[in-house]
């Protein structure tokens, strides 16, 4: 058993699937019952305020003790025929979610829309013909891999809009690069709410990217929905009901990293960890220091690179001289591949678990596929928890899902999985459409309060899973992915790239709660 270095379980780890047989999605939640609730959590200040629970219990007691004294005595005729009257109040509609004040979206997720900007427009971005999306993203720098992630949710954009439009209306992407600066980043987006009519933002890539634009989007009431990042913060919507992630959780990866290496290695095993400098990286470094999962590890050394260095060879340099049992790398993107050929390149064979976020074959291995295959063939091919189906895995060839997502990407976007991050695109695209859908389906229509509340009483799954569910429900469950299973990359006798399961799916679904709580 995990535990997350919030003192909680641990939080681990849709698609819309292609076509109206295909979707899953659900509202778990009665939106009649949203509504009514709505007003009950006003502005709440943190995690810790109990007191706000004890009021409602009070007033109950003293009002039924007062009323039968005196209303009976009185007007017995009058009164039951002025109660009916005032109780159709409660429920508007038919039960369409408020759209000004306190609305309750979920369990204990408020959108205080009277702090909302003065122009703030519930329909902007979706009062004409088409649904405007925004996203920022690395189309150049260290990370640029990743702007691939952009161009395969325009390609399923595409498709959508050709088959199976939202409510009649296109689909389309604003999708401008950061080159992974937190100040384009904000920028970008500042220039998006105010100038490009944006409905909402979603899978803006990388954790110090999406930390820097939550204070934009949440002072506009603006949805900044499944950020690409796997930081910790991104399952509080107790406080930031307007923002919620997307992949596994980086502490419980390194969590299932620390069990895995107490069981293999035992007590006392020696780690030496890579770490870029950014809040990415230090939740991997904070949970080796701090997790209790981790406590019986011996951390020997901890090399922190720049995020926008050349290389890390003068790192590696070091972390090979530990000798070390496990090698553990909280690095992404080319830093992947770096590090895969300066290990292939040295005599250390450590086992090595790397970020999810380098499970990308053909773009982070098949550059250094010679390095890969001389891992390989010692068994020392770096190990990662992935959540999903990786495209352009041989393993994958003939699975019906992977095969229509790769028709999508060839007939949309003339491209194949070989290509890069594309596929992943097609994966993330899915998991909006399905919100979208649902919110689309709620009493009143798309605007912002329903698709707060359609992401956050999510319930669905998608194909390209390797198992698991995707499900939210406010504060009792505030994190998209929750379930993994550890597999290495590995080079085939016929030299193709492939991931080989090291153990079973591991599936917390539900058990992460909510950052904090």
């Amino acid at each position: 058993m995990f535990l997350s270095v919030t003192g909680e379980m641990p939080i681990i780890g849709t698609n819309q699937p292609i076509g109206e047989k295909m979707r899953t999605s659900r509202i778990k939640r009665s939106v009649a019952g949203l509504m009514a609730a709505g007003l009950i959590f006003a502005a709440c200040g943190s995690d810790d305020e109990p007191a706000s629970t004890e009021a409602p219990a009070e007033e109950p007691a003293e009002e039924p003790a007062e009323e039968p004294a005196e209303e009976p005595a009185e007007e017995p005729a009058e009164e039951p025929a002025e109660e009916p009257a005032e109780e159709p109040a409660e429920e508007p509609a038919g039960g369409a979610l408020a759209l000004e004040g306190d609305v309750e979206v979920a369990a204990g997720t408020t959108l205080a829309l009277g702090d909302c900007p003065d122009d703030w427009d519930p329909m902007q971005g979706v009062d004409g013909d088409e649904i405007r999306i925004g996203q920022t993203l690395p189309q150049s720098g260290a990370l640029a891999a990743f702007g691939a992630i952009g161009e395969g949710m325009q390609i399923y954009f595409d498709y959508i809009n050709d088959t199976d439009p939202i409510e009649g209306k296109n689909l389309v992407l604003i999708a401008k690069d950061d080159g992974y600066e937190a100040g384009r980043a904000v920028a970008n987006v500042e220039e998006m709410i105010d100038s490009d009519d944006v409905f909402a933002l979603a899978h803006n890539i990388g954790t110090p990217i999406n930390f820097a634009i939550r204070p934009i989007t949440d002072e506009a009431c603006v949805p900044q929905l499944f950020n690409s990042s796997g930081f910790p913060f991104w399952g509080d919507p107790a406080n930031f009901p307007w923002t919620v992630g997307n992949i596994l959780n980086y502490a419980t990866e390194t969590e299932i990293w620390c069990k895995s290496i107490i069981d293999d290695f035992g007590p006392g095993a020696t780690v030496a960890a890579l770490i870029m400098n950014n809040d990415f990286g230090k939740t991997y470094q904070n949970t080796l220091n701090d997790s209790e999962a981790c406590a019986e590890i011996d951390l020997v050394s901890e090399q922190v690179h720049d995020p926008a260095g050349a290389d890390v060879t003068n790192e590696m340099t070091t972390l090979i001289a530990t000798d070390a049992d496990v090698f553990v790398s909280g690095t992404t993107s080319k830093f992947c591949s770096q590090s895969t050929a300066v290990l292939a390149g040295s005599e250390w064979r450590p086992r090595t678990y790397m970020s999810y976020t380098c499970n990308n074959l053909s773009s982070f291995f098949a550059p250094v596929i010679d390095a890969a295959a001389t891992l390989s063939a010692d068994d020392a091919g770096p190990w990662m928890a992935n959540s999903n189906k990786i495209c352009g895995d041989p393993v994958w060839a003939d699975d019906p899902k992977i095969l229509e997502v790769e028709s999508i990407l060839a007939e949309y976007g003339d491209v194949t999985c070989a290509d890069g991050s594309y596929s992943t695109g097609i994966l993330y695209g899915e998991f909006l459409v399905d919100v979208l859908r649902s919110a689309a389906a709620l009493e009143g229509g798309l605007n912002r309060v329903n698709l707060m509340a359609a992401v956050w009483n999510a319930d669905t799954t998608n194909d390209t899973l390797l198992g698991g569910t995707l499900q939210l429900d406010g504060v009792n469950d505030a994190y998209w992915t929750e379930g993994a299973q550890l597999q290495a990359v590995s080079v085939t006798d016929a030299g193709d790239l492939v991931f080989e399961p090291k153990g079973d799916f591991v599936d917390f679904e539900g058990a992460g709660g909510a950052f904090g709580s």
